[in-house]
């Protein structure tokens, strides 16, 4: 990765730096993450009749996500869901695209969204000692109410 993103990461808009050390005592606690899947025609008949029921107001042709949370680094998470370890029903293993690593600051989901939304997400997706099961679902439902379909346990 270039310098100039490193740094145009740690620097808001006006160049103010924005400070971003993970606190010591949050060690060993949970990150949510999300996954860009490939497109729903693209899922199999069974996927899409699941994502259909779990994301009723989702727009026809819109995004799809997984959501979940680990207390290994996103990209050590998003690696083991391709090599099938502990992959479930194989949701990233089969129709994984891009990891979005939602607990650095203002995450890229890959598609429009509000800038509150995408601070909410962030803020949830951060090590933090509540409930990660919660914050999974809390930023499932952010996608959702966007009208993206989610996966997410």
């Amino acid at each position: 990765m270039a310098l100039s993103a490193v740094y145009s990461r740690l620097v808001d808009t006006e160049g103010a730096f924005i400070p971003h050390k993970p606190d010591p005592a949050l060690w060993g606690t949970a990150i949510v993450y999300a996954v860009r899947l490939d497109f729903f025609g693209k899922l199999s008949k069974g996927d899409q009749k699941r994502l259909v029921r779990d994301n009723p107001q989702a727009h026809k042709k819109a995004p799809v996500f997984y959501v979940g949370q680990s207390v290994l680094h996103a990209w050590q998470r998003y690696e083991n869901h391709r090599h099938g370890d502990k992959a479930g029903h194989g949701w990233v293993e089969n129709y994984g695209q891009h990891l979005i690593v939602v607990d650095e600051w203002e995450p890229d989901f890959g598609v429009a969204l509000p800038k509150k939304t995408i601070k909410a997400a962030w803020e949830l997706a951060r090590r933090s000692k509540a409930d990660p099961i919660e914050r999974e679902k809390a930023v499932a439902e952010l996608l959702r109410a966007q009208g993206y379909y989610v996966i997410s346990h």
